[in-house]
């Protein structure tokens, strides 16, 4: 017959696999939030961000003040912009992403507007602009089919100017990564 007791080093040992297994997890996830959340201090034309390290620095252009893409995406990179726009002493938020509408109606393939309202956010009132469109590789040897990309804008009025801080991501990452571009939202300075 079989003696099922065991000895007081076999239970020691089995409980510490167990506690010694939970710490590993638990700074294994620490480590890996450290490296996800770490970011560079971004700031020119009156603007700073938080932007995500790692990312590639896309040139700007136009009104844009920032522009930067993820590096390790295989599809659409996951974009953020943002751009200051001089506005009329009396536009407001509302006729702002009217032209924004027009703008990239014009520019994106499949453009469509999903939802628009006003919405505070870092107790600042912005106006949340949210649209899908479609990207396609415009190399024809590049064997790939278009993306649909969602994509948001927050409108905020500062004096003369529309500061508007946008969220492009493929359909399958946008909610995903949706709680890493709110990080960069509220880092936003202006």
């Amino acid at each position: 017959m079989k003696n099922n007791n065991l000895s007081l080093g076999d239970r020691f040992a089995e409980i510490s696999v167990f506690i010694i297994t939970a710490i590993a997890l638990l700074i294994g996830w620490n480590l890996k939030s450290n490296v996800e959340n770490r970011a560079y201090l971004f700031e020119a034309n009156g603007i700073s961000v938080q932007a995500p390290d790692g990312w590639r620095q896309i040139q700007t252009s136009g009104d844009e003040a920032f522009h930067s893409a993820e590096l390790s995406s295989d599809g659409f990179g996951t974009t953020y912009i943002v751009r200051n726009i001089p506005i009329p002493a009396d536009a407001s938020a509302g006729g702002i992403a009217s032209l924004l509408t027009l703008e990239r109606g014009q520019k994106m393939t499949a453009f469509r507007v999903l939802d628009q309202r006003e919405v505070n956010v870092n107790d600042k009132i912005a106006y949340e602009l949210s649209y899908v469109f479609v990207e396609s590789n415009p190399d024809l040897t590049h064997a790939s089919a278009p993306k649909v990309v969602y994509g948001v804008d927050y409108i905020y009025i500062n004096g003369n100017q529309a500061v508007v801080v946008t969220y492009w991501a493929e359909e399958g990452k946008y909610e995903i990564d949706l709680d890493r571009f709110h990080r960069f939202l509220q880092s936003v300075k202006f």
